[in-house]
């Protein structure tokens, strides 16, 4: 590296410190730029402004220009976060790249809630523009290989630059959690030996209103049936319990193996109802409106020391399990708040909504100058979910090192083909697809 190329990281690094510094008194106001304007980040962005007094809202962008609409009008209605909603016409963004235009405004930190498929490209568009962003971002933060492989690179630039990048994983946040892993991790159960998760629900929305839609716009909007957008169910809500496992072990599995399938999924009205809006009054074609994600899979993760632990996801007709349990050689936990065995404990302190924890600890990071950095771990946590989906769609064994290193796994279209026009449809997994 040149003496030039050193001086200029020095400068660079001094003046986000500087930035980062601003924030160290309570009083100061911490501007926020809100991506994704739907369900979840409506509630993720008054969880950010309920964390903290100084916090104002001045930009939001969504793929909907009427939902970025709402969502400013929605904010302004509730009298206790109305003089800190400060969101003028020209900072109301809309469109495929309208992560692009919230980055250049001034904000210093990007609440994100939008599909998982774009995360990775939405973080490196805030950490790369002029002035760099903090960022809060839903999980998962990928729906391939690729996207992980965005986010990893996302979480290097923070680091370097001194930024936050926090993840809706709330289990990490919530107190009980927190001190129930100190004690796994200190020995409290022994070696871990095996561990069960499940998140197996009975269904999910389907949206078929496509009025005033492209095809691909309408697909983004119906975003959680389409592998693509999602990751299917296993990542894109598996992913709480899974990321739970990651923790006992302090990091990703080394091997997955996995299968699963699609038997009771079925959106046939919906679907040929959203068909012959797009396909000139015709249903013919009406199967890829039904999406292609599976609706169930059982997986088993083993970890470095030897550990298996099974995940089994999905949604089915009158079903509901969701939870997570590890086991050592000397007792057990349900990962929330108890440990049965040789050195039983409950947790007895106080209570506290995940959710909301987060974005108090992100605030109080950036106020102290020591941001948070959760970037490579929910990068490993959403890669181990896609390691198990991988798994099950291929009927192949496969290895962390190379689903990390070796995979040219990468599902989203490129952005310059992201636009208002035809979808972009893959088949529904056979559970014997090519390996890539």
């Amino acid at each position: 590296m040149s003496t030039t190329t050193t001086k200029t990281l020095s400068a660079a690094t001094l003046l986000t410190g500087a930035m980062n510094r601003v924030h160290a008194a309570g009083s100061d106001i911490i501007k926020v730029g809100w991506l994704g304007c739907g369900g979840r980040g409506k509630g993720a962005i008054r969880q950010c402004l309920s964390a903290d007094p100084g916090i104002e809202v001045i930009a939001c962008a969504d793929l909907f220009e009427h939902k970025a609409m709402e969502g400013r009008e929605g904010l302004l209605k509730e009298p206790k976060y109305k003089d800190r909603v400060k969101i003028k016409d020209d900072h109301i963004f809309h469109g495929f790249d309208c992560h692009e235009k919230l980055a250049q405004t001034e904000c210093d930190l990007i609440v994100m809630a939008t599909a998982p498929a774009f995360r990775g490209r939405q973080m490196l568009a805030a950490l790369r523009a002029p002035k760099p962003k903090h960022i809060f971002t839903e999980k998962p933060v990928a729906t391939d290989v690729a996207g992980c492989r965005l986010v990893l690179e996302a979480a290097k630039i923070a680091e370097q630059k001194g930024l936050a990048i926090v993840a809706g994983t709330q289990r990490r946040h919530e107190f009980s959690r927190v001190e129930l892993m100190k004690r796994i991790h200190a020995g409290q159960i022994g070696e871990l030996v095996a561990g069960q998760c499940y998140w197996f629900g009975s269904g999910i929305w389907y949206r078929a209103d496509s009025e005033g839609m492209s095809e691909l716009e309408w697909q983004c909007h119906n975003w959680y049936h389409f592998t693509w957008l999602s990751g299917d169910q296993i990542v894109e809500q598996a992913i709480h319990d899974i990321d739970m496992l990651n923790w006992c072990f302090d990091g990703p599995p080394k091997k997955f193996m996995a299968v699963g399938g699609r038997q009771c999924r079925d959106y046939s009205e919906q679907a040929k109802q959203v068909c012959r809006k797009f396909n000139n009054g015709s249903d013919a074609d009406w199967q890829k409106y039904n999406g292609n994600i599976w609706d169930h899979i059982f997986g088993e993760m083993e970890y470095p020391n030897g550990a298996r632990c099974t995940a089994f996801t999905g949604h089915g007709p009158g079903t509901n399990r969701n939870g997570e349990k590890i086991i050592g050689t000397k007792g057990a936990s349900d990962l929330h708040s108890t440990i049965t065995g040789e050195n039983p404990w409950k947790y007895e302190g106080p209570s506290v909504n995940g959710q909301e924890q987060e974005h108090i600890d992100m605030i109080r990071s950036i106020r102290a100058g020591k941001p948070i950095n959760h970037g490579k771990r929910i990068a490993e946590s959403t890669l181990t979910a896609i390691g198990l989906r991988t798994a099950a769609y291929t009927g192949r064994t496969i290895s962390w090192d190379w689903l990390l290193n070796a995979s040219k796994q990468d599902l989203v279209p490129p952005q310059e083909k992201l636009k208002p026009g035809p979808g972009h449809f893959e088949p529904i997994s056979t559970g014997c697809d090519k390996l890539i």
